[in-house]
This record gives structure tokens, sequence and C-alpha cells, in this order.
């Protein structure tokens, strides 16, 4: 398999976590069973969708190679098997899929998500057909790429089946447009896993308050924002007694930075300026009396008990204060760490043990515990200038990836995550299996992102602010929040 290799910092860190501390996944077995004769019959095994099999499709991939280009090297395999757990699996899932199927993979890594967008719009606009699947930025390709017409529909795409349980069934509620889907996220993408929004805990400190771990509650559908809120009550402590409180010295009941912590609590919660009509277009309508009631549960936790809260501002004028956030919970020095499952990368010399646990609940009447998905995920899209043959191929290689990754690739992720150093515990293994099958991905913030839109950062910036109300920010947006979703929905061709 060819492949253009850029290493990212985020990939050295996830190196660094996967390694060691758990054994490889094995190779998937099939089953065996006795005939009449009494021999032993070896029984197929499905790694992938059976729908799949060769023999039932109308389609010669003998020889094909398989183009993908990838905004995140953790999604494609390396050229050779790997020590890394994570990567050797991908990479046995590639050579599997290769043996089998007779394809051959050229990945090409580029990581900046820029160059990936003038790539895909030249290919497109030359008509050359060049890539068959391509891992995009989650924003740009929602911002750029979709709306300009450079992606195709992916509901439209032969052999692959949206509804299976290795495609998030969430994604649709953030990226179907009326009958248009120009991008999914699935088991096929690793780094979009990782960055699905978890809270770490300290252990530790839960013995010394003589309180059980919460994994019974979060089994059960109680773990909630009441009671983080409970349990982060007169934490922050000034251990040094000079009258201060200072993330140097200090002990907090919460660690957050503004860019993760916000956007997870407040989009965890189901929170959402918009619903979908009859033909399931996007509608401003935000419930503002509900996310006000969000919003202070939040501010409670963040502002009035006094947690160490990294600001954008604050980022922006010294980017260390974002590691300032991993350092204290590293240290022993916070309860809780709204974060991403990509953070136990940085926690292999913790001393402390830590726990896993999804996104508190707003209450137990929501449904489902939500892990907000950051910006930077992967999306998986199809460019929109392929022959008909070739979206053939890309529309059976996009649902190979994803239903072999779902046996072959996603328990070594989530095992390894929840039995990296410090949180060997069943539990936690247990709590990334929810995190990940429950994502959230919000039409307003992919959207509207990089604009100023309550819609895309409201609780960031009013926290950030110490506004106490978001009610007014939200109600004076409304006229400019409709023109830009009339923009959109005509970009999708849907004009009034």
């Amino acid at each position: 398999m060819k492949k253009l290799i850029v290493w990212l910092l985020l990939c050295g860190m996830l190196l660094a976590m996967l390694a060691g501390c758990v054994e490889k996944a094995p190779e998937q077995q099939g089953s065996t069973e006795t005939d009449e004769n009494g021999s032993v019959v070896e029984e197929e095994s499905y790694w992938m969708n059976p729908d799949l099999k060769l023999d039932k499709v109308d389609l010669n991939l003998k020889d094909v190679e398989v183009v993908i280009l990838s905004y995140n090297e953790y999604d494609i395999a390396p050229e050779e098997s790997s020590s890394d757990p994570l990567e050797d699996a991908v990479y046995r899932r590639d050579d599997k899929l290769e043996n089998e199927l007779g394809i051959e993979f050229n990945c090409a890594y580029q990581s900046d998500y820029n160059l990936i967008s003038t790539a895909v719009k030249n290919d497109v606009t030359a008509g050359t057909g060049e890539y068959h699947i391509v891992y995009q930025h989650m924003i740009d390709a929602a911002r750029a790429l979709a709306p300009g017409g450079y992606l195709y529909n992916l509901t439209d795409l032969e052999y692959v089946d949206f509804d299976s349980e290795w495609w998030d069934q969430d994604c649709k509620k953030g990226f179907v447009i009326g009958d248009s889907m120009m991008m999914v996220c699935g088991d096929l993408l690793p780094s979009a896993m990782l960055i699905t929004a978890a809270v770490l805990f300290n252990k530790n400190q839960f013995e010394e308050n003589g309180w059980e771990f919460p994994y019974d509650d979060a089994r059960e559908g109680k773990w909630t924002l009441d009671d983080m809120l409970e349990m982060t009550k007169d934490q922050t402590k000034d251990l040094n007694g000079d009258g201060k409180i200072v993330y140097t010295d200090d002990y907090f009941g919460v660690t957050a930075w503004a860019a993760d912590a916000d956007f997870n609590l407040f989009f965890g919660t189901g929170a959402t300026m918009f619903s979908y009509d009859a033909d399931h277009l996007p509608v401003f309508d935000p419930d503002t009396d509900r996310l006000q009631q969000i919003y202070d549960k939040i501010y409670k936790l963040i502002i009035t008990q006094n947690s160490f809260h990294v600001t954008w501002a604050q980022y922006d004028k010294d980017p260390g204060m974002y590691t300032a956030t991993i350092d204290v919970f590293r240290d022993g020095r916070a309860l809780f760490f709204p974060t991403y499952l990509s953070t136990a990368t940085s926690l292999r010399d913790m001393v402390d043990d830590y726990g896993v646990l999804p996104n508190p609940k707003y209450d137990e009447k929501q449904v489902d515990y939500l892990g907000f998905v950051n910006g930077s995920a992967s999306m998986a899209c199809v460019p929109s200038s392929l022959s008909d043959d070739n979206l053939a191929v890309a529309g059976y290689m996009l649902e190979a990836l994803a239903s072999s990754s779902y046996t072959m690739v996603t328990d070594t992720l989530y095992e390894k995550v929840a039995k990296s150093k410090n949180a060997r515990d069943p539990e936690s293994a247990q709590m990334v299996d929810i995190i990940i099958r429950h994502k959230v991905f919000d039409f307003g913030y992919s959207h509207f992102s990089g604009q100023d839109f309550p819609c895309f950062n409201i609780a960031q910036t009013a926290l950030q602010s110490g506004k106490t109300s978001i009610v007014k920010d939200i109600t004076t947006s409304e006229r400019r929040t409709r023109t830009e979703l009339k923009k959109i929905l005509k970009a999708y061709g849907y004009d009034d």
C-alpha cells in the first residue's frame, strides 16, 4: 500500500498512549461445528458486511486501486505491520481487504485540511475523479465542500447501509439536509472516535471522599449534571494556604478548557437551536427557556464552583494554558476533567488512577448520553467527480471499511483507551463503548462554525465573559441566523 507520510503531533501522542500495556487484539476467527460424519467444519466468520460477498454483488474489483485522501493519519493504514495496537489493527483490516477483494489501497495523507479542500475542488472542477473517498475535517467539509457541489450525495451510493451499527446514526441529525447527506462518520474513522467527548475522574479522590465510582449510575442512565454539581461542591481548595487559588498549586473540582468542556457539556445535554421540518430541512427554532436552564447548570459547575477554566482568550495569549488543564488533572489536583478520549495520551505518567465516564446528561429524562464530536474530527466524503463505475467502488469500499473496522479495529481502540496505564478496569471499557456509540453532531455547530453565531459557540462565549444569561444573545441574533440559514439551504438547492 502506498502512502504519503506526514507525521502530526497528535499521531505521536496517540502512539504513546496505545503502545504496550495491553495485548494486541487477535485476528477474528470463525466458529466450528461438526458435520454428520463427525468431521470438524470451519464455519465462515463474516468480518465485514456479508452482503458484500463478491458472489453477491455485480462488481469487478480485481486489481482496482482504491484511492483515499485523508486528513488524519490514524484513519489509514501504515505501510507495514506496527507495534502500535490501533495502527496495527487498521493495517490488518486493510491487508485483509486487499487480499480478499483483490484491490490495492493508495492512501494519501495531508494534515492541512485547506490543501485537501483545494485538491478536491481542483479534482471536481477538472472532472478527473482522482479520489474514491476523502476523509476531511468536519467543519471544512460542511462549510467549504458540501455547499459548493464538490461532494456526492451519499444516500445515492450503492452497497452502503447507513442504518448499520458501524455507521453513526446520530450523524444524520447533523448532516442530512432534505434528501442530501454529503458526509458521514463511523467505525472506519478511529480518529473521530478518539476525539469524542468524555469525562475523566480521579479515582483516588473518590476513594478519599468515600464515594462509589459513578459507573453503576452511568450504566443505568442516571449520570447527570446534577451529580457533577453535587460532587464538585466546595471541592476547590487553597492547598498551600496563601489565600489565592492558582492552577500551579491548588486543587479544583473541575479542570476545563473552553474549546473542550464548554462545547462538550452544552451539546452533551442535547442542546440545540435547530429542529427539522417534515422534509428534514433545518429550522432555527431555539427553546430559550430550556437552553438557559442547561446553561445555568454549566455556569454553576464552571464559574460558581470556581473551577480551573481556561478561556479561549487566555489560550489565544498563551497556548501553553491548554496543557495546563491537563497538568492539573495529571498532578492529582482535580476531581473531574471534561475532555476527549484522546487525552488519555497525555496521562501515561499520572500517579493517581482515573476512570472514564460519558458526558453527563441534563437529567435522567434524557434518553442517551451524547458524546460531542469536535469539529476537527474527520468525516468520510465522496467527491462529485467520480464516474458511475467508480461511485460503485466508493460505495462498496465505504461499507467494507466501516463494517470490517467494526469487527477488527473498534474493540482495539476502546480497550486501549480504557486500559491504558492508569485506567485498568472493565468498567471504563464499558463506558468507552457507550461514548462512541452515541455521538452528537449538531447542525448549528458544524454549519455556522468559524462565525460569531450563538448557535455555534454560545456556551463558550458566555462562560468566557462570565454572563449568567444567554437568552438575549440568542434572540438578538435570530434575524442574522435565519439569513445565513437561507444561504446554506440555497447552496443545497432548497430555495424559497
